[in-house]
């Protein structure tokens, strides 16, 4: 069955309200599986069929070097509001966030799973490739489904996995032959600097499938531990090895820290960061002006005021529709607002099959299969099959310069770029 982020988003009637801590959520009129009598609608944890209410679990941290995380809850709620405009097929029904603050820690993250799981339908953001692996296990036995912010191969194909965005890890195979067309780079020494989990080992990989893929010089490889505020080892074995572009993996604010680092020791390499490594303060923060000279960020979507994809300005009209006050972010809110699209979506067909328990929002979700970019905010068609090992995530990235002039400080260069190199990376992955 084929949708489209317009078409096959079907209206959910009712305010979507922000939760940050989970309440109880014992569902009333049905239970988790079952049969029902014809025309009744079975419900599930995280259902009340009384007052027509399902809550969305979500893991995301919001405090410390991650308070910015929480645009990613605001483009949930962004969407949640599209979603519940007069009109839809789900006409009447309210959906509520309940987000847990990981701070970005599996073992933080683990015990608020936990203790949560009963209370939500669905889980549809959670941030962090290492906290999502060690959730799998108890995901798989509850039958949870669940939209990552981002995956990594790993995951990428798992049970109970619902993608919704290019691969968190995949960054490098579109950002150097991007930094090669346009910045002819194409005879320097590539190096790469990673953070020491799953996410820097697959970013890793990636690194070294491109290079190996084109032919380049490859220097070397130096890793970080998470939240270090100290590069300069790393910088200094970079510099001496000749590292004229580097590939980066990580997130919180390394990048600052490599920027303000890096120019301490007046070495000016290019540098080339996914997603992960963006936040609202690059442009401002410490290392801006650095950053500004001699970074490249790959992100979905399009510049915030942008004009390429139909989708960017239904997000600030929804954006500001649940908040006024809101900072423009780019990635944060883009990835909120497109997973809470695709959870009205799964939502949906799951009332359309008459079954909100667990089993009936699993089998839900693989009935969506080609969920179609028009809104031009995911990077491509995203595939979820019928079987985990036939999803199949977008691979085109946007390309931005860091630039204090504009909102969220990412300044468009190149919209989608669609990299071959991506596309054989995802096929020597799969199954």
């Amino acid at each position: 069955m084929k949708r489209s982020h317009v078409a096959g988003v079907i209206a959910l009637i009712g305010a979507a309200a922000l939760t940050l801590a989970g309440c109880a959520g014992t569902p009333t009129g049905g239970s988790d599986g079952g049969a029902a009598a014809e025309g009744e609608l079975i419900g599930g944890p995280g259902v009340d069929l009384d007052s027509k209410t399902i809550k969305v679990g979500a893991l995301v941290p919001v405090s410390g070097v991650f308070a910015g995380a929480i645009t990613n809850i605001e483009g949930m709620e962004a969407a949640f509001h599209r979603a519940t405009q007069p009109g839809g097929a789900m006409e009447g029904w309210t959906l509520e966030v309940v987000n847990q603050d990981t701070k970005y820690d599996a073992a933080t993250a683990i015990p608020l799973y936990e203790g949560f799981k009963d209370d939500v339908a669905m889980i549809s953001l959670v941030l962090g490739s290492t906290i999502i692996d060690a959730l799998l296990p108890s995901v798989e036995t509850d039958n949870m489904t669940l939209i990552p912010g981002g995956t990594t191969p790993n995951l990428q194909f798992a049970d109970h996995l619902v993608p919704s965005l290019p691969m968190t890890s995949g960054h490098a195979a579109a950002l150097i032959p991007y930094a090669i067309e346009t910045y002819d780079v194409g005879d320097a020494t590539f190096c790469s600097l990673t953070v020491e989990d799953t996410l820097g080992a697959y970013v890793q990989e990636n690194f070294d499938f491109t290079v190996e893929e084109l032919g380049l010089k490859k220097g070397i490889d130096t890793t970080f531990a998470p939240n270090a505020d100290q590069l300069t080892a790393q910088i200094t074995s970079l510099k001496d090895a000749g590292c004229e572009v580097v590939m980066t993996g990580g997130t919180g604010g390394f990048l600052q820290t490599l920027a303000v680092q890096s120019a301490q020791q007046d070495y000016a390499p290019l540098v080339l960061a996914g997603n992960s490594a963006y936040n609202i303060t690059l442009a401002t923060g410490p290392g801006a002006d650095w950053l500004a000279e001699h970074a490249i960020i790959s992100v979905p979507g399009d510049e915030w005021l942008g004009t390429n994809a139909p989708g960017q300005a239904m997000l600030i009209e929804d954006l500001e529709a649940v908040n006024p006050d809101y900072t423009p972010s780019a990635n944060a809110h883009l990835t909120g607002y497109v997973n809470g699209l695709l959870t009205a979506d799964i939502l949906a067909q799951a009332v359309a099959n008459g079954d909100l328990s667990r089993a009936g929002i699993a089998a839900a979700s693989k009935e969506i299969g080609t969920w179609e970019d028009t809104l031009g905010l995911t990077g491509g068609d995203v595939v979820i099959g019928e079987t985990a090992a036939e999803n199949r995530p977008p691979h085109k990235l946007s390309m931005f310069r860091i630039d204090g002039s504009v909102p969220t400080g990412l300044r468009l260069e190149a919209y989608n770029y669609d990299s071959d190199v991506a596309v054989k990376y995802l096929e020597s992955v799969a199954p």
